[in-house]
């Protein structure tokens, strides 16, 4: 009668370590990068398309430079002169400090209004019935849908593009408050009652974090939502200065490297604030409640 051996259990290899592992992913993505600028190149020399309608890297990238020489000579002339410069061609840097600006104050008045919204659907059936349908369906308008509106209600400036920025993410962040809410498992509440939180001591202590996951990627979310109606309201708008104003500016004089820096630029800032800002922030959330290694 033979006797059967048990199985030996093979050691799991070890992970690598996180900062190995964040390394790694850079290499990676900073590697597909140059992978996709160097097909970009063969594609742009093999002249399959017009250059003039297909630019290489190359001439983006000296258009881009010109852009750089030309807003560090403006920044010279203010600091000699005292005043501030008057571009007389699109600048990048004061097309990108004003679009961050609105930026800032438009995602931040909807996050606010957002936040507030999300918390009186998630606490009123009423409101959630009434109010919520009302929301949700003006979720599915395209934002650049209430730049008409927001031209006659605030007229030609900047607060009818403030208004699109806000109106089009208010509304997602308001979604994802109620659903981050909603979705907090009931025993956390029980928890919290059998240990003495009510009310004020309960939403600070036990609801918000229980909901701060979630919570926050309807935050990242709205950013995107905002970002992208500020990019539609700035190039709807050409007499506003802004990333998309500049993109608008090269399709008027059919230029288009100047119009692959303008997108390029977008693209870069959200990246950056994505990766920088939300990223890291969303790391350390789900480091913190045990979702991540």
């Amino acid at each position: 009668m033979s006797i059967e051996h048990p199985t030996k259990l093979v050691p799991r290899a070890p992970e690598p370590e996180r900062p190995k592992r964040d390394w790694r992913a850079l290499a990676v993505r900073v590697g597909f990068v140059i992978l996709l600028i160097v097909i970009w190149q063969i594609v742009a020399s093999a002249k399959i398309v017009p250059p003039y309608l297909f630019p290489g890297p190359m001439k983006v990238g000296a258009v881009l430079a010109e852009k750089v020489q030309y807003d560090i000579d403006l920044l010279k002339k203010a600091i000699n002169s005292n005043t501030p410069p008057q571009p007389e061609q699109p600048s990048l840097a004061i097309s990108i400090l004003k679009s961050m600006g609105r930026m800032g104050i438009g995602y931040g008045s909807s996050v606010i209004g957002g936040l507030i919204l999300g918390v009186l659907l998630a606490r009123s059936w009423i409101l959630k019935q009434t109010v919520g349908t009302v929301i949700l369906s003006l979720q599915s308008l395209p934002s650049i849908c209430w730049l008409p509106f927001a031209l006659i209600w605030f007229g030609i400036d900047d607060k009818a593009i403030l208004a699109v920025v806000i109106l089009g993410a208010m509304f997602s962040i308001a979604i994802s408050t109620e659903g981050a809410i909603r979705n907090i498992p009931p025993i956390y509440l029980k928890v919290g009652r059998t240990l003495g939180a009510r009310n004020f001591t309960l939403a600070k202590d036990i609801l918000f974090f229980a909901a701060l996951p979630e919570l926050f990627g309807g935050l990242k979310v709205g950013w995107t939502f905002a970002w992208r109606s500020l990019m539609a309201a700035e190039l709807v708008r050409p007499d506003s200065l802004g990333v998309g104003q500049l993109l608008d500016s090269g399709r008027q004089y059919n230029d288009m490297p100047l119009m692959l820096v303008a997108v390029f630029t977008i693209l870069t800032i959200g990246i950056t604030v994505d990766l920088l800002v939300f990223g890291r922030i969303e790391k350390s959330i789900r480091l913190r409640w045990g979702l991540e290694r």
